[in-house]
């Protein structure tokens, strides 16, 4: 299966837990939780790479509506770096690097350092809905250094438009706790994109 056949095939995500982000696939379709769990956990470049061009496609349209002036700013959601150990790579980071490649025009500015996951937890896949809520709390902070060389191109945070991108949002609960820790360091226009929901 190709990019485009995928954008247009698989079902659409609906009912988004959070008002401060989108999902583009519904993830109880077995190929989209099959392309997820591939990138996720076999480090599969094919599927990153398809997942980049729907993603993609997202991301260019937001370009159409963000205010004149305003820079696209695309991040990873992070993970722990207990999970990266296991794992050896973020899947998020695999797909934010496919995105990168389709972006020819340079609409977008990347940053893989930006936003650090600090405080580690287990597995959400293993927790019911209400532990997956009550786990997720202050566990992402602002890399410093990567703040100030931001600052240092721009120094109005709120020229930025913010896009966390993440694999799967299952409650939301992770994605608000990273949107609000970028909004309260000053990107108040952060909002959150992923592939499934």
């Amino acid at each position: 299966m190709e990019g485009g056949d995928l954008f247009h095939l698989l079902p659409r995500a609906s009912d988004m837990p959070i008002p401060e982000a989108t999902s583009i696939f519904h993830y109880k379709d077995e190929r989209v939780s099959r392309l997820v769990w591939a990138i996720k956990y076999k480090k599969s470049l094919k599927g990153a790479s398809l997942a980049a061009h729907s993603l993609y496609r997202i991301l260019s349209s937001f370009e159409s509506v963000i205010p004149e002036g305003m820079r696209m700013l695309i991040i990873p959601m992070p993970i722990a770096k207990a999970r990266r150990r296991e794992r050896g790579y973020n899947q998020c980071e695999l797909i934010l690097n496919e995105i990168e490649k389709s972006d020819s025009q340079k609409f977008f500015i990347f940053n893989k350092n930006l936003l650090e996951r600090v405080r580690h937890t287990s597995r959400q896949t293993l927790k019911d809905r209400r532990e997956r809520l009550e786990s997720i709390q202050a566990i992402f902070a602002v890399n410093e250094k990567a703040l100030a060389a931001l600052a240092n191109t721009n120094p109005n945070l709120n020229g930025f438009f913010v896009v966390v991108i993440d694999d799967v949002i299952t409650t939301g609960s992770t994605m608000r706790d990273a949107i609000g820790t970028l909004r309260n360091a000053g990107f108040k226009n952060t909002y959150g994109l992923s592939f499934a929901h």
